[in-house]
């Protein structure tokens, strides 16, 4: 069954059918949360699911698209309600971390996934936003669009940029120039996989 089939049978009372969708898509939402807001994570993953079954929320795009985009929303909230009334938080230009939110910790990672995981939490939240979707989750530039709510030709910068910054804060955490070399040897690799994706 599809997503949005799932999704409407969770929605006239199938749990079973509802399990199924939480089911295939509980790690990316719940690893969304973890790198940004670990402390948060867990509830901010139920708070997403359950805003699924509201029947005002129509789907009008695809449905990883339509779950990030709640997820993205309930994170701005989140990280909007820890910030000092006096600060206005702006996903362009603050990162998790700004709004207060714990760092993120890396049990039993290498060094290279511990400073790629700190560097991204780094980054200003929409640029970790538009990363991580198209890189770890897949998203296309123009389902991120639909996810963050900017034109295709605004995320496309968001990625370049993106890249850029991650770049500038790893050399930044990390001291060691061969680590540093070896992480964005890595960073290539991993970036080239999908960049024919962004065209």
């Amino acid at each position: 069954m599809t997503d949005e089939s799932l999704l409407d049978a969770w929605r006239r009372g199938d749990r079973t059918l509802g399990n199924e969708l939480f089911a295939r898509h509980i790690r990316s939402v719940s690893r969304f949360f973890r790198t940004k807001v670990p402390d948060a994570a867990e509830d901010l993953t139920q708070q997403t699911f359950l805003a699924l079954l509201d029947p005002a929320r129509i789907p009008t795009v695809s449905f990883r698209a339509y779950l990030f985009g709640i997820a993205r929303n309930q994170l701005l909230m989140h990280l909007r309600g820890k910030t000092r009334a006096a600060a206005r938080f702006d996903p362009l230009t603050h990162s998790a971390p700004d709004a207060g939110a714990s760092p993120v910790r890396v049990a039993q990672a290498g060094e290279q996934s511990r400073a790629l995981a700190v560097a991204l939490q780094k980054l200003p939240v929409d640029y970790q936003v538009a990363l991580e979707l198209h890189y770890f989750d897949g998203l296309s530039v123009a389902e991120i669009s639909e996810v963050v709510g900017k034109p295709a030709g605004t995320i496309k910068s968001l990625l370049s940029r993106g890249r850029d910054l991650l770049r500038e804060r790893i050399a930044e955490l990390v001291g060691d120039e061969v680590l540093v070399a070896s992480l964005h040897g890595e960073l290539d690799r991993w970036m080239a996989a999908r960049r024919d994706d962004e065209a």
